[in-house]
């Protein structure tokens, strides 16, 4: 089918278009001007360039469209960048759904996150929770995610097919904005003092990708689908990723109360530095609590696949060393 792609341009959204285009299906890339292209120009058939945050440059890469899937986001936890989160994250998924009735396109593939369903303090989160436990920490992109996926599948009602798919924490391939890769970094040069205490679910990009392109023609439309399976704490992970540079991950997790108070102390710095900051107090909060998610249903309806932790770390790495970012 023909398939528009948003966040093309991304590392999911990169991992996405290659499995789209494994998959033959006619994909035209959509990304922000100026972003890189070089892991997905050689592979789709068309590469366009808009905002989401744009009506008219959504409506006019949708149109034409057998399919969409909805990749692009912004991650953000800088209070400086909130606003373009929310337009990002909230604005975004609705002009692209609403571009979809307009155009006749049936089934829309939206990308949420884990953390836009919260997480159950006493075991695992599967699909059905409903209790968002990020509620009030300051944590804007769960916030503005959870918000985003609400008002897509409203339009459930006027004829959009919305499948969702809850990515976990990723790592793999085509990291080239170091969303983890900046993590392997610090701890290869011993610039991490402390851990945070909490741990979340995590999923290897390629199989996410894998996910979402089998949620084109094998999801339930109005279904979510949790993608992680592998729940780990970030102690763990980082223990992986030490021995693989031949080094001991840093001994002392920080409590969640320090770790929050770091953040704050980031906050401030960035104010007068006008740089980003490496933690926020939103961010700290989040990284201090321990959440599990059940990806089974994705596993039995979408055929997901999910990966032990050390497989990710090693084509984590395989591919940062191969781009020449570990030199």
């Amino acid at each position: 089918m023909k398939c528009l792609l948003t966040g093309a341009t991304g590392f999911l959204g990169a991992n996405i278009a290659q499995e789209l285009v494994r998959a033959g299906h006619q994909t035209r890339a959509f990304g922000l001007p100026g972003s890189e292209t070089k892991y997905i120009r050689d592979h789709c058939e068309e590469l366009v360039f808009g905002d989401v945050t744009s009506p008219g440059d959504v409506d006019a890469a949708v149109r034409g469209m057998d399919a969409v899937i909805h990749a692009a986001g912004d991650t953000s936890f800088w209070k400086r960048n909130y606003a373009r989160q929310r337009a990002v994250n909230v604005d975004g998924p609705v002009n692209v759904a609403e571009a979809c009735i307009r155009h006749g396109v049936k089934r829309m593939v939206h990308t949420s996150t884990i953390d836009a369903l919260g997480y159950n303090p006493a075991g695992l989160t599967d699909e059905t929770w409903t209790r968002y436990t990020y509620a009030g920490m300051g944590y804007n992109y769960g916030d503005t995610k959870r918000e985003g996926e609400k008002r897509v599948l409203s339009h459930a009602e006027e004829g959009l097919e919305v499948v969702v798919i809850y990515p976990g924490s990723m790592l793999g391939p085509y990291d080239f904005t170091l969303q983890f890769g900046r993590l392997f970094f610090d701890l290869r040069d011993g610039r991490l003092p402390a851990l945070p205490c909490g741990g979340i679910g995590f999923g290897h990009v390629t199989e996410v990708a894998k996910a979402h392109v089998s949620a084109l023609t094998r999801g339930r439309p109005g279904q979510g689908y949790i993608c992680a399976g592998t729940n780990a704490t970030y102690r763990e992970l980082c223990e992986l990723i030490s021995a693989a540079f031949g080094m001991k991950a840093p001994r002392w997790d920080m409590p969640g109360w320090m770790l929050t108070l770091y953040g704050h102390v980031m906050e401030l710095v960035s104010g007068v530095t006008g740089r980003a900051p490496g933690m926020n107090p939103g961010q700290a909060r989040f990284m201090s609590t321990r959440a599990s998610y059940d990806s089974s249903k994705a596993v039995s309806e979408l055929g997901y696949r999910i990966r032990p932790l050390q497989e990710m770390v090693d084509d984590a790495l395989a591919w940062y060393t191969g781009q020449g970012y570990l030199e």
